[in-house]
């Protein structure tokens, strides 16, 4: 399977794809709104890159450690992605520093995620293993996947409003193809392992998408947020890019092992963040 052509070329491609439909829905607008609730972003953000990475570490090594654990800790670094603002939306909580959020952690997890991976990898399944993530190369490729598609489609909606307007929901439909087309093709490929890798994955992943939603709202109360603001931070906390994890998994790494806690965190968050979203709507 890993060495698939979709694998090895579409996955990256697919993702620039996704990643100019995030470009599509952002404006200048946006990034000043740093300014404007400077707190929400900090904790946000903080929380984001490494709280919820130090629980992927944690409940990784709880667990027994191994490619699995590796795996978590990918799953635990990955940023949110638009479905984060949507579900935002759905909650009634606060969509402006969701964006915000979304739009900072998809730009920093470019570092945050090479240097995570350079430590969970020899941690949990070996200073000799041949999963390597060569700092340097990763940096690059996300900075060709996330940035660029990124800037070209904020470029593309300054420009051509309308256009944006017309082609963003069909991205984010091809986004959901790609997903479940990936899923699919695991499944497929890798049947005789898939059971086994299952129920090793399982509980680790409902233990790590359960602490950061805990931190979430936890840490947003501690910190002075009201609860909407905090709802939102532990949406971001809950919501990850699993399309992201899965480039990473499949074609950097070439390991569909490691891609399992991805794809299972990838349709467990949707249970979760779907009692966020009732929670949200019931606050007052």
């Amino acid at each position: 399977m890993l060495g698939n052509t979709y694998i090895t070329i579409g996955l990256p491609v697919s993702l620039f794809i996704i990643m100019i439909g995030m470009g599509l829905s952002l404006t200048v607008e946006d990034f000043r709104r740093i300014k404007e609730q400077p707190k929400g972003v900090i904790v946000g953000t903080v929380l984001q890159l490494v709280g919820v990475p130090l629980l992927g570490f944690a409940i990784g090594g709880l667990y027994g450690g191994g490619v699995m654990a590796a795996g978590l800790v990918l799953s635990a670094v990955m940023p949110g992605g638009t479905t984060s603002n949507v579900l935002t939306y759905m909650a009634k909580a606060n969509l402006a520093l969701s964006i915000t959020l979304t739009v900072l952690a998809s730009l920093l997890t470019v570092l945050t995620i090479p240097f995570y991976m350079s430590y969970a990898l020899p941690m949990f399944v070996g200073a000799n293993t041949e999963l390597q993530l060569p700092f340097l190369q990763t940096l690059i490729t996300m900075m060709v996947i996330v940035i660029i598609p990124v800037c070209i489609g904020m470029f593309v909606r300054a420009k051509k409003p309308e256009l944006s307007q017309k082609f963003e929901p069909a991205i984010n439909k091809f986004a959901v193809f790609v997903l479940v087309a990936i899923i699919v093709l695991i499944g497929v490929s890798e049947s005789e392992n898939m059971p086994t890798w299952f129920a090793q994955a399982w509980m680790p992943v409902v233990t790590l998408n359960l602490a950061a939603i805990a931190l979430g709202l936890l840490g947003g109360k501690l910190s002075g947020l009201n609860a909407r603001d905090s709802l939102t931070v532990s949406i971001e906390m809950c919501v990850k890019n699993s399309t992201l994890g899965l480039t990473i998994a499949l074609s950097l790494l070439g390991n569909a092992e490691i891609a399992v806690p991805v794809v299972v965190y990838g349709l467990l968050m949707y249970a979760t963040v779907a009692l966020l979203c009732w929670y949200g709507r019931k606050l007052k």
